[in-house]
């Protein structure tokens, strides 16, 4: 995976102090993060939301420090857990930091979503949201992590770009997806009887979910998932008009769900339930969510259950085949 590290997210443009003109560039040996990345966020109920870019509005930590020598003393000393907030084109707001003029480079490390009395050797004690069909609470449910890349001396190999020497140039920071993303998008089977119309009010679920998880800030490394299991709710589609995309996501600790386990759940307004039970026959095995994947379902829904083909793929790159499922109403 170290090949893919650079895969996931890069950090948009950020200069902190003067514009990147070369004519009129007065550099005062500030800072300046940057990446060439530009892409418009949509959400029709959360499938692309901060997929190539962080998200306007989204707070986001800096850890920054000079480089020294083990034993020797650092010149510069930086405030910590710096809080940026990201544009959603290419930019973000915050104070100007500059490298040290003892003329060392500076190591930097990031994180998302930002939080207060965070230090670098410590672990961020992170939860996803259960109710994820508003984009803020779904961008507050995405852990990202990120440095400096650059390319390695193997093809399609990326390593740390730290430390990172004084230049006025944009230093480009990538960021990775942290967790696992559950994307699904629902289709009424016609012969059926059904339409869209039908889902008028209908929430879609992801069963039994372990929230939490715990992020070394210094290396992006997590633990296995934990907490009280929960549902998580990906979408309520609206109760006027016909719904326009009956799609939705969700974003969920990396953890394992057992063959046969109900995984999602259709309510329908009226109070029908319709579940997607996890293959249990003796050659299925359980299902185990890797971090940086996403996990897509196609839901054929009839008024007898659903029918389900999924595919899985790096958070950018289309991966596995489809695979073909069933589900029954209770």
């Amino acid at each position: 995976m170290k090949a893919r590290f650079l895969m996931t997210m890069a950090v948009a443009a950020m200069t902190l102090a003067a514009c990147n003109n070369e004519e009129t560039d007065t550099w005062a040996g500030e800072i300046r993060l940057s990446s060439g990345l530009e892409a418009q966020q949509t959400r029709s109920i959360a499938t692309d939301l901060q997929g190539v870019q962080i998200a306007s509005d989204v707070h986001v930590g800096f850890f920054i420090n000079e480089n020294v020598a083990s034993g020797s003393t650092a010149t510069t000393t930086y405030t910590q857990n710096l809080d940026y907030t990201a544009s959603g084109s290419g930019g973000f707001n915050g104070t100007a930091v500059y490298y040290p003029q003892s003329g060392n480079g500076v190591n930097i490390y990031a994180y998302a979503p930002w939080k207060t009395s965070l230090a670098l050797n410590g672990n961020y004690a992170f939860s996803i949201k259960a109710d994820q069909s508003k984009d803020a609470d779904y961008l507050a449910s995405d852990l990202l992590w990120g440095q400096p890349m650059k390319e390695g001396t193997n093809p399609g190999e990326y390593v740390t770009a730290n430390p990172v020497a004084h230049t006025k140039d944009a230093v480009p920071v990538s960021f990775k997806h942290l967790l696992s993303k559950i994307q699904v998008e629902l289709k009424p089977d016609n012969t059926s009887g059904l339409t869209a119309d039908d889902f008028k009010g209908a929430k879609l679920e992801i069963l039994s979910v372990k929230p939490e998880v715990s992020l070394t800030l210094a290396n992006g490394t997590i633990t296995s998932a934990s907490g009280t299991v929960t549902n998580v709710l990906a979408a309520t589609y609206t109760t006027t008009g016909t719904p326009s995309a009956l799609t939705a996501a969700a974003i969920v600790v990396p953890q394992t769900f057992s063959k046969g386990a109900k995984f999602m759940q259709v309510t329908l307004a009226t109070g029908g339930k319709l579940f997607y039970t996890l293959p249990n026959g003796s050659s299925d095995a359980d299902l185990t969510l890797e971090s940086g994947k996403i996990y897509n379902y196609t839901i054929t829904v009839k008024l007898t259950g659903l029918t389900v083909t999924s595919k899985i793929k790096d958070w950018e790159t289309i991966g596995a085949n489809p695979v073909a499922g069933d589900a029954v109403m209770d």
